[in-house]
């Protein structure tokens, strides 16, 4: 409950909730375009999208967002370089889960399309997979700070 505490003050904040938004708002277009839930010309929904997908695509979004915002949340917390180098790495980190959905659409986009027709059929349990890593991070994002490793028997 005390994580779930400190995601909920850390969405009170102005700031936070405004990366939040935006940074849903532009991973939510993206992750349907290329997940094959709007058609590209038209922006339209594409009939024939699977609600479970659907569904996965939509939570892996907010996901993305919640960490986003919790990750700034913990950088603006430190001021060395040494840490805005660590949110890098996160950034870099959160973005390789990417869409698991989305994979097989934008290797056909490539030509790619008949090396991963494979990854169609289990594209399900990879986002699932990835639902639970994106939130095993929030949850490590939203944890104590201090760190882990013990010098001389105590936590620094």
């Amino acid at each position: 409950m005390k994580r779930l505490e400190k995601l909920a003050s850390i969405m009170r904040s102005r700031k936070y909730f405004l990366v939040f938004i935006v940074s849903f708002g532009v991973l939510a277009p993206i992750l349907a375009v290329t997940s094959n839930i709007l058609v590209l010309p038209t922006f339209e929904f594409n009939p024939i999208a699977e609600p479970a997908k659907i569904g996965l695509v939509a939570v892996i979004g907010l996901l993305m967002s919640l960490n986003i915002a919790a990750l700034l949340h913990r950088v603006d917390g430190h001021n060395s370089a040494l840490n805005k180098t660590g949110f890098a790495g996160a950034l870099v980190g959160l973005f390789t889960s990417t869409c698991s959905v989305c994979q097989p659409i934008w290797l056909f986009w490539l030509g790619f399309g008949s090396a991963s027709a494979f990854l169609a059929d289990i594209s399900f349990y990879i986002g699932t997979a990835s639902i639970m890593l994106l939130g095993f991070s929030l949850y490590q994002l939203l944890g104590d700070e201090t760190c882990g490793v013990k010098v001389n028997g105590k936590n620094n």
